[in-house]
């Protein structure tokens, strides 16, 4: 099975590139599910239902999320409810939405996602992501050998570690949130895909999405502005994972790093 999973996808640069250049991709490198990171999307917080339904027109099947996914929950509890968009799974008390799914292929192949959230630097009630990535994981396994973590975090540490301790039961770990890609892509010994951050896709020529002369002005001079999504130097990062059909593990990963031009 060849998957593509794009790092967070911000604000309308970022739905910009799907729109003009997903299709292709998606083609160029025979994809069979295209998973997305969206949490950032919508003004630089969260996702609207209208993005959503043009996501699964790009070519999107399955839309993650992350720490700002609950700023626009609409798309958490619409009825009835969206498939495949899921926020973290670990959430503690979160009612609305699901943290994991299962996806079909339309020739009956399925495949596990599964949306955790780290908690080291983050203020969110949050359940051990450990604990949680554990018990889901083997729920799943029933279902499918194909199971792929979106874990939205800060520290490396923490998502090297997840990875080691899920290796052998996920076919990958994925690390996001930090906008920046990551090289240290790999196979785990017991065959679980890893990468410390997929990266963004979006405005290159920004402070990972923002403007860069506010975020500038908030360094140099303690200045409280509202930050604004930057929009210059489109560009798209990904890694295509590639995942034995008969045991789940991960045979390949592949970064994908592409700047574009847009179209007039």
């Amino acid at each position: 099975m060849r998957i593509l999973f794009l790092g967070d996808v911000f604000g309308s640069c970022g739905k910009r590139i799907l729109a003009e250049h997903l299709p292709e991709i998606l083609s160029e490198h025979a994809i069979e599910v295209c998973i997305a990171n969206a949490e950032n999307v919508a003004g630089g917080k969260g996702i609207t239902l209208n993005i959503l339904k043009k996501f699964h027109k790009y070519g999107v099947d399955i839309v993650t999320g992350g720490n700002h996914s609950m700023s626009r929950p609409e798309v958490f509890t619409e009825t009835p409810p969206q498939k495949h968009v899921l926020r973290p799974l670990n959430l503690r008390h979160e009612e609305r939405g699901e943290g994991s799914t299962v996806f079909t292929l339309s020739d009956g192949r399925k495949i596990g996602v599964i949306n955790l959230c780290g908690r080291t630097y983050f203020n969110e009630d949050l359940e051990c992501p450990f604990t949680v990535a554990k018990a889901i994981a083997q729920h799943m396994a029933v279902e499918t050998a194909h199971i792929i973590v979106d874990f939205h975090a800060e520290a490396t540490s923490e998502k090297v570690c997840l990875a080691n301790y899920l290796d052998g039961r996920v076919s990958a770990v994925l690390g996001t949130h930090t906008h920046v890609q990551t090289a240290d892509e790999r196979i785990l010994p017991k065959g679980t895909a890893y990468i410390s951050d997929v990266g963004m896709t979006g405005p290159e020529d920004s402070a990972i999405g923002m403007k860069l002369k506010q975020v500038i002005d908030r360094f140099v001079n303690q200045a409280h502005v509202r930050f604004q999504p930057a929009s210059a130097g489109p560009m798209l990062n990904g890694v295509i994972l590639e995942i034995d059909e008969s045991t789940g593990k991960a045979t390949a990963i592949q970064r994908l790093y592409q700047r574009y031009r847009f179209k007039s």
